[in-house]
């Protein structure tokens, strides 16, 4: 018996057809059982024409009914038919062992023996492949490793085996920002949101809105780097003055350029006595102080002695 989630799916849409063909339900519902119908095979990604022949490869042409005869016999019969294609049984043995080794893995991370985590979840995940939760806590131990790409392929695999698991979207987003994939993380904690809805955390919230701040950031990096390329370009490499005094006092403040440059100053006082001295800087406190409004930037920006000043407190270092 094959375990393709999706063949699974098949053999069930298989059984709803079978289902309406022999009429053995009313008349009153078989429109609800055509909608099941849709939604099964929909949600698994697979044409529903085609489940005759996914039946047939995977399940040797057997219905569902066929399958579980004989509930003693048809039970031997899947667990012989999953051990031929090396697939655990959900049995109450084998889950108990898998999170038994969960368990050690969750211990071994909060011992940050990531490493150690990794080996226990992955002998989980070989014990009970169906289970997301453990691709979802190995997710977090290959983050906190920054095996960034191991985690987002495990993060997908949670993803899959449980499309309605937050969690595995959760680490997708987190692995995704971390490889500076921020529209991409975005894209993941928003689905978390949505799967939480009301019951979503502060936390969760957080992670999206700081996904969503870095792709607006990104987004306006993208739409001013072409005339800042072109002011700095324009200015000799350093940063358009008039850029940096047309807030007012309260923009020189908040400009850590023109904060740094001060800092500077306080340590080199020459630095500042040679400031004050340059005629072009004189000329702007005497208007300044007699209420004559801003000068002229231009003015300001061709006088060599103030540019060369500029450059040495504002350009590259």
């Amino acid at each position: 018996m094959a375990g393709n989630r999706k063949d699974i799916a098949a053999l069930i849409v298989g059984f709803l057809n079978d289902t309406i063909k022999t009429k053995e339900v009313s008349e009153d519902y078989v429109d609800s059982l055509n909608v099941a119908i849709d939604c099964i095979a929909e949600a698994f990604e697979f044409d529903k024409e085609t489940v005759g022949a996914i039946i047939k490869k995977s399940f040797d042409g057997r219905n569902l009914e066929q399958l579980l005869s004989g509930s003693t016999d048809g039970a031997e019969d899947l667990q012989k038919e999953a051990v031929t294609v090396n697939i655990p049984v959900e049995d109450a043995e084998t889950k108990a062992k898998a999170e038994e080794l969960k368990a050690l893995g969750n211990k071994a991370m909060a011992a940050k023996d990531f490493e150690l985590a990794i080996t226990k979840y992955t002998e989980a995940i070989e014990a009970l492949p169906t289970n997301a939760v453990y691709y979802a806590n190995r997710a977090a131990a290959y983050s906190s490793l920054k095996r960034y790409e191991e985690a987002v392929k495990d993060a997908e695999s949670a993803i899959e085996v449980n499309p309605s698991y937050s969690k595995g979207y959760s680490r997708l987003g987190f692995a995704m920002y971390a490889l500076g994939k921020p529209e991409e993380a975005l894209g993941a904690y928003k689905k978390v949101l949505d799967i939480e809805g009301e019951k979503a955390t502060d936390a969760m919230k957080r992670d999206y809105e700081t996904a969503k701040k870095k792709v607006e950031q990104s987004l306006d990096l993208e739409k001013s780097s072409p005339a800042q390329s072109q002011a700095e370009n324009n200015s000799g490499g350093f940063p358009d003055m008039s850029s940096l005094l047309g807030g007012g006092l309260g923009g020189l403040l908040n400009n850590p350029q023109v904060m740094q440059a001060a800092q500077q100053m306080m340590q080199n006082p020459n630095a500042f006595k040679d400031l004050m001295s340059n005629p072009a800087v004189k000329q702007m406190a005497d208007k300044f102080s007699s209420g004559g409004g801003a000068p002229n930037m231009s003015d300001l920006m061709n006088d060599p002695a103030l540019r060369d000043m500029a450059k040495n407190m504002f350009g590259p270092k």
